[in-house]
């Protein structure tokens, strides 16, 4: 329902972006790095912020969005993370964990910000730093969930932009068959066609807030 109201209360916006008013928006990140049993952080921040800063240059080359902190834009959980938490799927698998242990954990870690938790809308999106995601390297449950997932071992692979592939998922972007596209699902395009940038800019994360 949140999904669906601001995507309306949004056309108006978007109808001014198609006929070239095309002002920044903000969209507000914020990266969970989850522990292991033992507590052993899955990855330093020194390795999250090259794909943090491919998402920062894509969507602003891209669509005119602007990445903005939710305090802080990375944070590593103070305690050993449940392995249900750990090694996670996608697709199907995911959905079904959304409503298990797994998914209101995730729920429990998400960045807050006041109007996003009341109303969806400037809702941040929050890139849980997982184990394993079952034969994927990053999931999201598109524009119905506020998290994403994203394998720790795909930071060192920033290149492929993946961070800022699945955060296109959750602002409503589907895949691409077009190597070049940021949507192309092996990596490592970094473009959006015109009807992409539009559809990102109606997301009810990325706003003038």
């Amino acid at each position: 329902m949140q999904e669906t109201v601001n995507r309306l209360a949004s056309l108006p916006d978007t109808a001014a972006f198609l006929v070239g008013m095309r002002p920044y928006k903000r969209l507000r990140l914020r990266v969970v790095v989850l522990r292991d049993e033992n507590g052993v952080p899955l990855a330093a921040e020194a390795e999250v912020m090259p794909s943090i800063h491919e998402m920062e240059r894509v969507f602003r080359q891209a669509a005119r969005v602007h990445i903005l902190p939710a305090e802080p834009i990375i944070f590593t959980v103070p305690e050993p993370t449940p392995t249900y938490a750990l090694d996670v799927h996608c697709d199907d698998g995911a959905w079904q964990e959304d409503f298990t242990d797994c998914g209101a954990y995730f729920r429990q870690a998400m960045a807050k910000h006041f109007p996003g938790t009341l109303l969806g809308y400037a809702a941040p999106v929050t890139v849980m730093i997982v184990r394993d995601i079952s034969n994927k390297g990053g999931c999201s449950l598109g524009p119905l969930a506020d998290y994403v997932t994203l394998e720790a071992k795909m930071l060192n692979r920033a290149k492929f932009r993946i961070l800022a592939h699945e955060v296109g998922h959750a602002c409503g972007l589907f895949h691409s068959k077009v190597k070049a596209n940021l949507m192309w699902p092996k990596g490592p395009g970094d473009q959006l066609v015109w009807w992409q940038t539009a559809v990102l800019r109606n997301s009810r994360h990325v706003t003038y807030l």
